[in-house]
């Protein structure tokens, strides 16, 4: 059975599989010279008998080494991307290198993970497509040493052979061990990741920030940015009020007027139990729905309610139901830790049987709004449900600022409120209470009057539809209402 073990031949000179040079055979290519028939290159099969790189400690799996920081840095003749194509000879197309965003923004290089640069000299392939928001990018192939899975980073112990077939396409090892080379599941094993160093899957994702989400997508780009130019036009400016919320009252009086937008970030004992020694004063959730939300708002109205990944789910829904909103949408936060000092893969709460890695805002809504009929009183599909953005210090309960953003192209109210606000949430266009504020500079009647009509009366309440031109709403331009996605109309009639 010796010939199990010979190379075969795939053809006369110029058929080298591993390098795509003509001239010799792929079991004589120069690229193997110092490694064996095992060797660790780029090649089709080339997962060399070596362990994995770096701090992480060598250890066999299934009679190949196993794997290391889950990147992909592979380029060379014939390689199978993630659609499951083989491409041809001589750099052919494979699955693109991840690149490095960096904690500035998307400037970095093509390689792996920043926190593993991988050694060797670069190779040579194609280029690789991408998809935006994805785990992939797109350009050329970068530095690295052939594959980067964690199997190629030296020699193990026992000499070559012992981590996967001496020809480097799998077969069988020592005693008969399978030795094939991984699956693209385990190429691209995060979660593993996720456990050997705490970094995040999602630290990964490409374009997740405002400033380059729409770099590619001119029209949207400029739509965003004259939405952004309008409602800071006809922001207010920022008032806040110190209070305790449960001292205050919530009616017209104490405000001046009714809000169309009210944005409360309640702090929910979860956040107390899942940062221990650290003293934050929580509520409830039945304090937390005694709060009078429905004396304030407006109809219709929209109702953004932060209440974290536990009981705050179920929690949540109750309270809207009690301030008369009913739940049209659930918007998540990823929170990634690329910039984290120290990556802590085991926190948890005490209650929870996963790694909660990620908040839920539910969003209600008061009365009746059509997405094709009442486009002077929102804006619909301008975002997603999902923002990705960094987790902030261990014990704070801070949320990300794109959930202004957000709610602002979504909403051409401009009454809005924030319930449970800190310094850091005092925004133009906004009322915010909290008790932790620095001081108080609202006043009812002055607020009341930014919303008079023609004839100096305040803006009182809507009665149930908005119309037109009233003073509570942001407005819209020809030039947004262009580039704006539209609503298809009733009955799927596009023409």
């Amino acid at each position: 059975m010796d010939g199990m073990n010979e190379e075969p031949r795939r053809g006369g000179p110029g058929s080298c599989f591993t390098c795509g040079e003509p001239g010799h055979y792929s079991r004589d290519c120069p690229l193997k010279q110092g490694h064996g028939r095992g060797f660790p290159g780029p090649g089709r099969g080339g997962f060399g008998p070596r362990g994995p790189p770096g701090p992480f400690p060598p250890f066999e799996r299934n009679g190949f080494m196993d794997r290391g920081p889950p990147m992909m840095d592979m380029g060379g003749p014939m390689m199978m991307d993630m659609g499951g194509r083989m491409d041809g000879f001589g750099g052919g197309r494979g699955p693109p290198p991840f690149r490095d965003e960096g904690p500035e923004g998307p400037m970095g290089r093509d390689r792996g993970p920043p926190h593993m640069p991988l050694p060797g000299p670069p190779m040579q392939g194609g280029r690789g497509r991408g998809r935006r928001g994805g785990f992939l990018d797109s350009g050329r192939m970068g530095e690295g040493n052939g594959l980067a899975f964690g199997f190629d980073a030296g020699p193990p112990e026992g000499g070559p052979g012992r981590g996967g077939h001496r020809h480097g396409r799998g077969g069988r090892g020592p005693r008969g061990a399978l030795t094939t080379g991984p699956s693209r599941g385990e190429q691209n094993d995060y979660c593993q990741h996720f456990v050997d160093t705490g970094a995040r899957p999602q630290n990964f994702l490409r374009d997740v920030h405002l400033v380059d989400r729409y770099e590619e997508y001119p029209k949207m780009r400029e739509l965003i940015q004259r939405k952004d130019s309008l409602v800071a036009q006809r922001a207010t400016p920022p008032y806040f009020i110190q209070a305790d919320l449960r001292e205050l009252k919530l009616d017209v009086q104490t405000f001046g007027t009714k809000f169309d937008v009210v944005l409360i970030d309640p702090p929910w004992e979860e956040y107390a139990r899942r940062a221990p020694g650290v003293d934050i004063a929580t509520w409830t959730w039945q304090e937390i729905m005694k709060l009078e939300i429905e004396a304030i708002t407006d109809t219709p109205c929209f109702l953004f309610l932060w209440c974290g990944s536990a009981e705050g789910l179920d929690a949540g829904r109750h309270c809207l139901k009690k301030w008369g909103f009913r739940r049209c949408e659930d918007i998540c936060w990823i929170k990634s830790n690329a910039q984290a000092a120290h990556k802590v893969a085991a926190r948890q709460d005490a209650f929870a049987v996963l790694q909660h890695t990620k908040e839920h805002c539910l969003m209600g809504i008061k009365g009746t709004v059509r997405r094709n009929q009442d486009s002077h009183v929102i804006h619909s599909n301008v975002d997603t449900d999902i923002i990705v953005a960094e987790e902030f210090p261990f014990g704070s309960t801070r949320k990300p600022d794109e959930m202004y953003s957000v709610i602002e192209h979504f909403c051409l109210g401009r009454r809005r409120l924030e319930l449970f606000g800190e310094d850091h949430n005092i925004r133009p266009g906004w009322v915010t209470v909290g008790s932790s504020l620095v001081g108080s500079n609202f006043n009812a009647q002055v607020y009341g009057m930014h919303f008079a009509d023609a004839n100096g009366r305040p803006y009182l309440s809507s009665g149930g539809r908005v119309s037109k031109g009233a003073p509570i709403l942001v407005g819209c331009t020809d030039e947004i209402e262009e580039l704006r996605p539209k609503s298809p109309p009733p009955g799927g009639d596009r023409n």
